[in-house]
């Protein structure tokens, strides 16, 4: 398949969500959050609108502590990372009132553990102190786990729940790829599989049976026969 970005309806959300932030005055709440579960493209989406946007975009590590986040942030903005947590915390906010950035979080789950939460308490500070939205990006429980944290959860203005794979979107992905691949075998996919991973499985074992066997497309039928489904492509 080639490897190519897809405009999904999730990622047009997402994007749209995280413009919205960027309107709010300072004085107004200005987090989002996306989730949803795994393949649906949330990890490639916020990757895209990082680029776009020139936002700070950090994995969450469960690894992490509050000096590493601190040091991370501040090698992002290109600023010293020497010193302690609290003079890192002052570089950064200073920098980020004169030039404010939207800073992602990708995989927020690992930052909701009791010993992690300082970490979110930090983004929490960052937050108040500077024009800069945060936008936070996790799995499906993570909007649940926030509640808990209401002082945290009430500055929430965004939430976009990313839904499975819609058949526009499979249709899309099916052109990327060497073959030519049927409405029906897209109308199956969508019926049968919600995300974006399991069908590029799908995708690129159909299309070593049709390499081997000299086809340019196959039908559903042939899609079943030749046991893409099972991992088994037979000959």
């Amino acid at each position: 398949m080639t490897e190519e970005f897809i405009v999904t309806d999730n990622h047009n959300r997402l994007l749209e969500a995280a413009a919205r932030l960027k309107l709010l005055p300072q004085d107004a709440p200005r987090m989002g959050i996306g989730y949803g579960n795994f393949g649906l493209g949330k990890t490639m989406s916020i990757a895209r609108i990082a680029a776009m946007e020139g936002a700070l975009l950090f994995r969450a590590s469960s690894t992490w502590s509050k000096s590493a986040f601190l040091t991370s942030l501040c090698e992002k903005l290109g600023l010293d990372v020497s010193d302690s947590a609290s003079i890192k915390y002052k570089r950064a906010v200073d920098h980020l009132n004169l030039e404010p950035k939207t800073i992602i979080i990708d995989e927020i789950d690992a930052l909701l553990r009791s010993d992690k939460i300082s970490i979110l308490e930090i983004l929490r500070d960052i937050h108040d102190e500077t024009p800069s939205p945060l936008l936070l990006i996790g799995m499906e429980s993570c909007d649940g786990k926030l509640k808990r944290h209401q002082h945290f959860y009430s500055r929430i203005v965004e939430r976009v729940v990313f839904s499975p794979a819609k058949i526009d979107d499979i249709a899309r992905f099916a052109k990327l790829s060497k073959i030519a691949i049927s409405q029906e075998v897209v109308d199956y996919l969508a019926q049968k599989y919600p995300n974006f991973r399991q069908i590029k499985v799908m995708f690129l074992r159909l299309e070593n049976w049709c390499e081997t066997n000299g086809r340019k497309s196959a039908t559903l039928k042939e899609w079943k026969a030749a046991g893409v489904e099972l991992g088994i492509v037979r000959i």
